[in-house]
């Protein structure tokens, strides 16, 4: 995404010397880029966090109101209540922001000391918290804000020339490449829990992350144990850890825990649907294929467009079944093969006597349809369809 606002030489960062008093007020980040808003005129960049801490101050421009309406700014969540999922607390000068379930996301050293902290905020998916806090400035106490971009990557702020596109997806966060220990002890424990019955279900998948904290599905899987015997928090806190794990498989077990029956009773919980990242649009291949549980079809016209069911599922298999009906005549015909995903592109491979060559490979790519995406597939033998998801 190209930037929003161009920074000017000589901006006046937060905390930085002023001829004026100036108490600010947050007023929410945006849906389509990192950037927040300060008052109703300044646009800033967060800062971004590497090894839980972050440094310096804030960079920020007065903009004019267009500039800003293409930000989308959304209402911020306040932190606070049952419901908070993050807390913030001041000690002289440094500030700490902690998830509730897994401790400190951010530490950062304020240019003053702190007086008190004011309020906490956290966007839609909890991938950015701002914080308003007071200082003594000029001999009265002002509020001054600062916010934290939670994800791995810097948080630009862009030219205000360049409009946003609301429809444009996220940038995906690509996890990075964190290779499991091959652990004969780790490999018999997920076996092990993977053939436990239900009731020792979870304590085999506890016996995993024990080995190793980061297991993936032994997060999904824990997660899924704890909602069954009644604990809903301890679920919700697996979930968090599972969300900001960086093996590979991690946001496909995230994806599957959207409509996994086991986590039914969490589905409208606006913690979980933001965990798995239920309501927000897909940022990769992957989760424009599986975002709503890999199902997919098209709606057959008679004598001019066929049925389609397709069904793609995480191990990477599919099962495809084109039906067309013209004047009395059926033909009923079933397709199964692997997918994987090529660049933007997903691949469907159809063995041919056990056997798979690109000669057996068809290609599906995507576009958008309305508000949605759809999957346009060609399969030759004069098979073209283009599916839309199966919303569940």
């Amino acid at each position: 995404m190209r930037c929003l606002l161009s920074l000017c030489a000589g901006l006046v960062g937060l905390g930085a010397a002023t001829t004026a008093v100036r108490a600010d007020t947050f007023s929410g980040f945006s849906g389509v880029d990192r950037p927040y808003l300060v008052n109703q005129d300044r646009i800033c960049a967060p800062l971004p966090v590497a090894s839980a801490a972050a440094a310096g101050a804030p960079r920020c421009e007065k903009v004019a109101a267009d500039a800003i309406a293409r930000l989308s700014i959304k209402p911020p969540l306040v932190q606070s209540g049952a419901r908070a999922a993050f807390v913030a607390q001041a000690t002289g000068r440094t500030i700490t922001v902690s998830r509730k379930t897994s401790g400190p996301v951010v530490t950062w050293d304020a240019p003053d000391p702190v007086g008190k902290i004011v309020e906490l905020y956290a966007s839609q998916y909890e991938d950015r918290v701002a914080v308003a806090y007071t200082v003594r400035r000029a001999g009265k106490e002002v509020t001054d804000v600062v916010a934290f971009d939670l994800g791995a990557h810097a948080s630009p702020i862009a030219s205000p020339g360049a409009p946003a596109d609301p429809d444009a997806a996220p940038a995906p966060v690509v996890p990075s490449p964190v290779a499991a220990p091959i652990d004969p002890k780790l490999a018999k424990a997920v076996a092990e829990a993977r053939g436990a019955a239900k009731p020792k279900a979870l304590a085999a998948w506890k016996s995993v992350l024990a080995l190793d904290a980061d297991h993936a599905e032994a997060l999904y899987r824990s997660a899924a144990g704890e909602l069954a015997a009644k604990h809903p928090a301890d679920a919700l806190a697996r979930l968090h850890q599972l969300a900001g794990s960086r093996r590979d498989d991690a946001p496909e077990w995230l994806v599957e825990a959207r409509f996994d029956p086991a986590f039914a009773a969490l589905r409208a919980e606006p913690s979980f649907r933001t965990t798995v990242g239920l309501d927000r649009r897909p940022a990769t291949p992957y989760e424009r294929l599986m975002g709503f549980g890999g199902q997919w079809e098209q709606t057959g016209t008679s004598c001019d467009k066929p049925e389609v069911r397709f069904v793609a599922t995480r191990d990477r298999k599919f099962r495809l079944r084109v039906k067309t009906t013209c004047e009395g005549s059926v033909y009923d015909t079933p397709f199964s093969g692997t997918w994987r995903i090529a660049d933007d592109r997903v691949v469907l491979q159809l063995p041919n006597q056990g056997k798979v060559t690109t000669a057996d490979e068809a290609s599906c790519g995507f576009e958008v349809t309305g508000d949605e995406d759809a999957m346009r597939c060609s399969l030759g033998r004069d098979i073209d369809f283009v599916v839309l998801p199966t919303r569940r």
